[in-house]
């Protein structure tokens, strides 16, 4: 079996403890919202009524106030800025990358070493998600760390330094498949090829035939939703950018008014929609079937389900404050191929 490293080695340095009267500060304020959240789940949510009666009460989750209420659920409160997952049956990195908040990619990267086989990840194991300013590369062959630190505008020596890419020199040969942590690295632009979607089929022209008398429309049923959408977002609700989309912020706030109607900025099929033990409260996430995924959070209602398909402008929620939150805000992420990108890059100009 490869060598697991002691984790304390994993991520350097010591987190700031503040000082004994701003711990116990905190503590009389945690331990107040603590009484203050009892209950924070509504008895119908687990009573299972429609999507579109969904409620929560909006307060800072049981993460922020007891981390043992949420090691039942595999989601424990980051460490700093590391975070850790109980691996369960049935889970998906690349599903886990979304609720995590993570890029795709960055989940080659939650085994305790670079060289350590994602083969032999099994339920009940802890995975170390890295920080969101941290970058994964899996090695190609011909890399060096040399070559890889150039990709991603790093020093060698930032790699070299840090525990868990196990490297011994920047000279060592790197064997196709490991992976290699990058520290304030900058991903390369993405290149999209050429969009070839599937188009809805076109109605055809109705050819005329005479009737003796002025002929009855017999009205048709309506067409299905179409699920694709076409590459052009539209904004998901009115407000004011709160804060923009950077390494430890993959996405934008829009600060508006509790209860304001959120849209799907796309055509496509719900994935998600319900509570989101990670951070994220109430959310919704869309894949808009062209590589493209959304994610709608810290909503105060649903309006939407999984699997149901939706289209653009349609009405799927309502701000809220739920999740990690202080006040009514919309979290927007926008992926493409897996990777988290700056949605003003995407959204049509307002």
């Amino acid at each position: 079996m490869p060598r697991q490293p002691d984790p304390s080695r994993m991520w350097r340095g010591t987190p700031h403890r503040g000082t004994p009267l701003l711990r116990l500060a905190l503590a009389v304020l945690l331990a107040a919202l603590t009484a203050g959240a009892a209950g924070w789940r509504p008895a119908h949510a687990a009573a299972g009524q429609p999507p579109n009666k969904l409620r929560y009460r909006t307060f800072l989750p049981l993460a922020a106030t007891n981390p043992a209420a949420l090691r039942g659920h595999g989601v424990l409160p980051p460490a700093g800025s590391v975070q850790t997952y109980v691996l369960r049956e049935g889970d998906n990195l690349a599903d886990l990358a979304v609720e995590l908040g993570r890029d795709v990619s960055a989940m080659a990267c939650v085994t305790p070493s670079g060289t350590y086989p994602l083969t032999l990840l099994r339920p009940g194991m802890t995975l170390v998600i890295p920080p969101p300013e941290y970058l994964c590369h899996t090695v190609q062959a011909g890399d060096t760390a040399a070559s890889v630190a150039e990709r991603y505008g790093v020093s060698p020596d930032v790699l070299l330094r840090l525990a868990w890419n196990e490297l011994e020199s920047l000279q060592e040969r790197l064997e196709p498949g490991r992976r290699l942590l990058v520290p304030g690295g900058v991903r390369p632009a993405l290149e999209r090829p050429a969009e070839t979607r599937p188009q809805p089929s076109p109605t055809p022209a109705a050819t005329a035939t005479p009737t003796p008398g002025p002929a009855r429309p017999t009205p048709g049923p309506a067409p299905e939703p179409w699920p694709y959408g076409d590459g052009r977002f539209i904004w998901p609700v009115e407000g004011e950018i709160s804060q923009g989309y950077h390494s430890r912020h993959r996405g934008l706030d829009i600060a508006t008014a509790f209860g304001a109607p959120v849209v799907a900025a796309d055509n496509g099929v719900v994935t998600r929609a319900g509570w989101s033990d990670a951070g994220y409260g109430l959310r919704i996430v869309i894949d808009h079937q062209i590589d493209y995924i959304t994610l709608y959070a810290h909503l105060s209602e649903v309006y939407v389900e999984e699997g149901q398909v939706v289209e653009k402008g349609q009405v799927i929620g309502r701000v809220g404050s739920t999740g990690n939150s202080t006040g009514p805000h919309l979290h927007f992420e926008l992926r493409d191929f897996g990777y988290l990108i700056d949605p003003l890059t995407r959204l049509e100009p307002r």
